[in-house]
């Protein structure tokens, strides 16, 4: 008996950093970490076809591939979704590796395990090593169903956390034959939302009071400098006009959200005060434009 437990003693040792190594903590970390990149893969798609509904934008007429890499928006957009697909996978290999050679490491111990117990039926009475033995036994028995569980992590991966990178390919050939309308839409629904965010509101706050405080101050220039010369009038203008258009631009996104996201705004707790300031944009705009405009008319009438 005491021959006995000394190898099942020496095989069990061999085995035991192993057994320490591959758990069902370390598998359940790595499955988190698994649906982490899925969650980074999904916002790197988003951000794939906001980037070709930009590449659209920006004058891309064809629907090859080829052609749409060779806009900068675009191969931006694919280049940061693969690397987001390439991380995704790579978890899934490092677990589906993990809970293989827990599933190797597993076979050993239910081997070990089935020998101790074929050998303990064999035995009569009792003695030291004989305890010893059955300690060991009731040791691995509680261990082995562990490992059986950590081989079998690898099986609560749903069919998107297996198969996404595989997909990938086929994924981008789908994109690429969706409508313009549909990624418009989706490039809005990603985007638009993000303007509510209270650091978003707040810095396009400043901007919008920024932008129309200086546009009176260029008007009020312009008028000014064309009693004197109505050339040196001009650059205000210019720069008047190029600040509209910010300020336009920022004023129609958030009437955008206004309009789109009623339930979004209306669900906030400061949803009066996102209310008042997406108002006072279209206040600040209309006033700015209507001073340009007049200030413009006056400018060129006295150029006769």
């Amino acid at each position: 008996m005491a021959k006995e437990w000394g190898k099942f003693q020496a095989e069990y040792k061999k085995l035991l950093p192993k057994i320490k190594k591959y758990t069902t903590a370390e598998a359940t970390k790595m499955h988190s970490r698994i649906k982490k990149s899925l969650v980074n893969a999904w916002e790197g798609e988003d951000y794939f076809r906001e980037s070709m509904a930009k590449a659209r934008e920006n004058g891309v007429k064809s629907e090859k591939l080829a052609d749409f890499m060779k806009d900068k928006d675009f191969k931006d957009g694919l280049t940061t979704w693969n690397k987001s697909v390439d991380m995704h996978q790579d978890e899934v290999k490092v677990m589906t590796e993990y809970c293989s050679q827990a599933a190797v490491l597993h076979k050993q111990m239910a081997g070990l395990l089935a020998n101790i117990d074929k050998d303990l039926k064999k035995r009569k009475g009792s003695s030291g090593s004989k305890k010893d033995i059955e300690k060991l036994q009731s040791t691995l028995t509680k261990e082995t169903a562990e490992m059986k569980k950590t081989t079998d992590a690898i099986g609560k991966l749903n069919a998107a956390e297996k198969m996404y990178a595989a997909n990938f390919k086929r994924t981008v050939d789908k994109i690429m034959k969706e409508s313009d309308a549909s990624q418009a839409g989706k490039k809005d629904a990603t985007e638009l939302p993000q303007l509510l965010v209270d650091r978003v509101l707040k810095k396009n706050t400043g901007a919008v009071v920024k932008l129309s405080k200086s546009i009176a101050a260029l008007c009020d220039s312009a008028i000014s400098k064309a009693g004197v010369s109505l050339k040196d009038a001009i650059p205000d203008l210019k720069t008047a006009a190029g600040q509209i258009k910010s300020l336009k631009k920022i004023n129609d996104n958030y009437q955008l959200v206004k309009k789109k996201f009623p339930g979004m705004i209306n669900d906030s707790k400061d949803s009066k005060k996102i209310l008042e300031t997406i108002k006072s944009f279209q206040s600040l705009y209309t006033a700015s434009e209507r001073k340009l405009r007049g200030t413009t008319v006056t400018i060129k009438k006295a150029a006769g």
